[in-house]
């Protein structure tokens, strides 16, 4: 039998973004079993290489430097989300090394690695384009909304599309009335919807994670402040277990979302 093609990359299967990951990985695994099954790439069958950075940026290097020098893996690949690929860039830049990243938003924007391929849609301007609709969509309202907070996870991946939110903010002529973060470990979102709240705005953008954007939504549904429109850069809405986990509770808000369209 041929050597396989080893392939090799860090995914966080642990942490506050874990259930996305771990789809991921299970999308790599089915297609590891089908390109093998077919008689394997270029001939060659495929193995993959996953270690778990626990959502530590730290690690990332680390692992990628394993992967490369103690593993010799053929092929190094980008895990899932700009917390995970970014750390990896510096050492993939000195490697000199082909890299695609899974649902980094906007990575290489200041980098511009030219062999950086990034697996998400969201074209030339992706700060912006994540979160594009919703403000449209505020900005066709009547009576007109004039006024927005902006909310996030202190994290990496919430940087770029807060950036996106601000020059979306400006584009549609809403004046940015509060803007606040929150740790990760954050458990009761009370008091970071009373500040809100305290803004009177009349859109509500949030960028968050899994367990965050759970915790969020009962927080919103539980105070008496009603903004025109919540959502928008919520990561959270689109996996599985949180849409089960909130149900009906995600009916009115306005969230960015991915697919395919498939003819029927």
């Amino acid at each position: 039998m041929p050597a396989s093609i080893r392939i090799g990359y860090c995914l966080s299967l642990t942490g506050p973004v874990a259930g996305n990951s771990r789809s991921a990985q299970l999308a790599h695994e089915i297609w590891r079993e089908d390109i093998n099954g077919r008689g394997g790439l270029l001939g060659r069958p495929v193995e993959l290489i996953c270690y778990d950075d626990h959502a530590d940026a730290s690690r990332v290097p680390g692992l990628y430097k394993r992967l490369m020098d103690e593993d010799t893996v053929d092929l190094v690949i980008g895990g899932y989300g700009t917390n995970t690929i970014l750390p990896a860039m510096p050492l993939i830049m000195e490697r000199q090394r082909f890299f695609v990243g899974l649902m980094g938003l906007g990575v290489n924007n200041a980098l511009a690695y030219p062999n950086y391929f990034a697996m998400i849609p969201t074209g030339p301007d992706p700060n912006a384009a994540l979160t594009e609709g919703f403000f449209e969509l505020g900005a066709a309202q009547t009576p007109r909304p004039l006024t927005v907070a902006l909310v996030s996870a202190d994290a990496e991946f919430s940087r770029n599309p807060i950036l996106g939110a601000k020059a979306n903010a400006a584009k549609h002529g809403f004046h940015i009335v509060h803007e606040a973060t929150y740790p990760l470990t954050t458990e009761n979102f009370t008091p970071v919807i009373d500040a809100v709240a305290k803004s009177n705005c009349d859109l509500l953008f949030l960028c968050s994670y899994l367990d965050d954007s759970i915790g969020l939504v009962h927080a919103i549904h539980a105070h008496a402040f009603r903004p025109k429109m919540v959502g928008a850069g919520m990561i959270g809405p689109q996996n599985t277990v949180v849409k089960t986990t909130l149900g009906p509770l995600l009916n009115g808000f306005v969230n960015y979302d991915t697919g395919n369209r498939f003819p029927t």
